[in-house]
């Protein structure tokens, strides 16, 4: 007894260090997804939603995935919002923000029985400052929701297959987990179902043998219930979006195809990283975390191997449209992400369990802010950045492979920007006219970076006369948007915090000669700064690009606002 917990004690002893390290990820981790969240503008695919819910009632959300695809169960949210004049960046980023700090928590307590403390503060720590998953938790899409969904569902379903624990709650957390990350985006469910297909065969492989066919006959049974349940669940979600929007669906499969380089460049996205031999490295532990795994838990390594290589191969043969851009995999394989970084844990651990607990969790800490800062996260962190979430960020972490950042054309600078980068950064708060956030028509993240002012844009219409020049009609009632104000609003006399106000003469597209310019023609904006001086009187500057007017009633200092 005495020697049991003279042992006991020594373990403690042992733990502490890790322990410390993963409160200290989790802190790190929740920092980055919140830095300067609450001034982010919102970017491409996160207007979808915004466009739906305007022009279609909840049953209409709910009926249908519609041509850009939006996120059914999050428009009806903001829809909800939006009919109490509550819809805004920073509630639409919300649910994504507590999903992706909910991961940091959750994810090393379903799995505590499972791992050692020191591969926990090691996973929960390369959980934290992932890219990407610093990037799901920060964009009003589904990604952040159906990489918690999509761990809560495998683990829930492997516990109640494996008798851990009260059967009934696991059952519950699987069908509840399963049924909303199907719904969120329907190519999760090919992650959350797999698992039974995968106990399903050893079930099978049971009942055809003697001495082990009454237990096999039973578990069969008994997936095939789970199943029944699930399958009806989704059925009242899906089966509407799914006969309106077939044909759209299927036009959208078959188009496009994934590469080996494209693979590759997946993975080095999935890590976060941009050099090759630190993928090799991080290969090599990903291999040799496995391999540890399965030696101690084959079948649970089994699943988790299983799920990504099948899941994964599924996708890839289904040939989504933009799947040969290894951002699109990354995002539609999301719920494996955690598990690559489990098992990269899982080598990393095995190295630095053979020495002294506190040497080994300085070292830890010290590979992992190594790791950090050889990714994307420090180039970005800058202040003030609002356009985390564009292209030229997200695309690619090499710049050598990120098309945004090769056929850059960005021009000459106005004098007009170089003279606000003399002023306190976030000191001046921009008002942008004409603009569509739209990765390929802001040059603004560029910019930003010379001025270093706040920014917002305005709807031009119908100031500009009407026209497809804005991501929402100016006639919307339920938005209270604070990064996108309206023109109309600004001739009225409100200075949505704003320092000056500046029209955009000509359009702006990356590359100038590869894609198509704006939707509609770009107005004339000439004779729209008319009607604008006749409100606010002459510009304070003027060129071949910009007309910037002085907005009356501000302070002069209006960061973050």
């Amino acid at each position: 007894m005495l020697q049991r917990l003279r042992t006991t004690d020594a373990r403690a002893r042992d733990a502490w260090p890790w322990w410390l390290l993963l409160g200290v990820a989790v802190c790190v981790g929740v920092f980055l997804r919140l830095y300067q969240l609450h001034s982010q503008m919102l970017i491409d695919d996160e207007w979808h939603s915004v466009r739906m819910l305007i022009q279609a009632d909840y049953a209409g959300i709910a009926r249908h995935f519609g041509f850009a695809d939006y996120c059914i169960p999050l428009t009806l949210y903001y829809r909800w919002l939006y009919d109490h004049a509550a819809l805004s960046e920073w509630q639409m980023h919300l649910p994504l923000l507590l999903a992706g700090v909910a991961l940091l928590l959750v994810a090393p307590w379903l799995l505590r029985k499972d791992a050692s403390p020191v591969v926990l503060a090691i996973w929960t720590a390369l959980l934290a400052i992932s890219p990407s998953l610093v990037y799901y938790s920060r964009t009003a899409r589904p990604y952040a929701l159906i990489v918690l969904l999509g761990v809560i569902a495998i683990i829930a379903f492997r516990n109640w297959r494996s008798g851990r624990g009260d059967g009934r709650v696991w059952i519950a957390l699987y069908l509840v987990a399963a049924a909303l990350a199907g719904w969120l985006h329907l190519l999760s469910l090919v992650f959350v179902l797999w698992p039974f297909v995968y106990y399903g065969i050893a079930a099978l492989r049971d009942s055809l043998r003697v001495q082990t066919r009454a237990e096999g006959l039973r578990a069969l049974l008994r997936m095939v219930l789970l199943g029944i349940a699930v399958v009806c669940i989704l059925a009242c979600l899906l089966a509407l979006p799914l006969t309106n929007d077939w044909a759209a669906l299927s036009a959208k499969a078959a188009t496009d195809t994934v590469t080996l380089q494209s693979l590759y460049r997946t993975l080095l996205l999935q890590w976060g990283i941009a050099n090759a031999w630190l993928g090799a490295v991080l290969a090599a532990l990903l291999i040799a975390g496995i391999v540890r795994m399965w030696k101690r838990d084959r079948a649970f390594a089994g699943l988790l191997v299983s799920t990504v290589v099948v899941g994964t191969a599924v996708i890839c043969a289904s040939r989504p449209a933009w799947i040969q851009h290894a951002q699109v995999l990354v995002r539609y394989a999301a719920p494996i992400l955690p598990f690559l970084l489990l098992f990269v844990a899982e080598g990393l651990g095995a190295l630095l369990e053979r020495i002294g607990a506190r040497s080994a969790a300085l070292l830890a800490s010290l590979v992992i802010a190594a790791l950090a800062f050889a990714g994307p996260l420090p180039g970005i962190m800058y202040w003030p950045n609002q356009f985390m979430g564009h292209e030229i960020f997200q695309f690619d972490y090499d710049a050598r492979e990120n098309p945004y950042a090769t056929l850059l054309q960005l021009g000459p600078v106005p004098a007009f920007f170089s003279e606000l980068a003399k002023r306190p950064p976030g000191s001046v708060t921009l008002i942008e006219t004409p603009m569509r956030a739209v990765s390929t028509y802001m040059p603004d993240p560029w910019y930003q970076q010379i001025h270093r002012q706040n920014v917002k844009y305005a709807l031009a219409s119908p100031v500009c006369l009407a026209g497809n020049w804005d991501e929402y009609s100016d006639a919307a009632t339920g938005d209270r948007f604070h990064r996108m104000v309206r023109l109309g609003g600004i001739l009225d006399g409100a200075n949505y915090g704003g320092d000056f106000l500046v029209l955009r003469l000509h359009p702006w597209k990356l590359p100038h000669d590869m894609i198509p310019l704006w939707p509609d023609p770009y107005p004339d904006m000439v004779a729209c700064a008319g009607i604008v001086a006749a409100k606010l009187g002459a510009p304070v500057y003027r060129d071949d690009q910009l007309i910037v007017f002085a907005l009356s009633g501000t302070s002069g200092s209006s960061a973050n606002r």
